[in-house]
């Protein structure tokens, strides 16, 4: 009898572990995104290669406590990524394309990776 129980709540965890999805998380997308940061006559270029998707980042200029805002994005990764106008993706968000940039005049402090896939646990728009 207890060899019947012992083995029903095993299978019962097993079935519920296997129930569980897998998180996307630490798993980089193809390709860089790149930004301008600075005097805009002379800007410093920020870079992420390979970003984790469905990870929000701040600039990494706000991350080493500058007070830089980041301009002029470009997305050269194969997922789209979703530009925020404060830190910790807050604010209403702006979608960037794969391989498409905008202008020097668009300001962003964070952004969040969606990837190839979709936006399963993106930030709200």
């Amino acid at each position: 009898m207890r060899l019947r129980h012992t083995l029903g709540a095993a299978l019962g965890a097993l079935a519920l572990v296997a129930t569980i999805p897998t998180s996307a998380h630490a798993i980089p997308t193809e390709g860089q995104f790149h930004y301008r940061y600075g005097d805009a006559s002379h800007p410093t270029l920020g870079l992420y290669d390979r970003p984790e998707i469905e990870t929000c980042f701040n600039t990494s200029e706000l991350a080493d406590g500058h007070p830089e805002i980041a301009f002029g994005p470009g997305n050269a990764t194969n997922g789209e990524i979703y530009l925020f106008p404060e830190e910790r993706c807050g604010g209403t968000r702006t979608d960037l394309a794969p391989h498409t940039e905008l202008g020097n005049d668009f300001t962003f402090k964070s952004f969040f990776v969606v990837g190839e896939n979709g936006e399963e646990d993106a930030p709200d728009a």
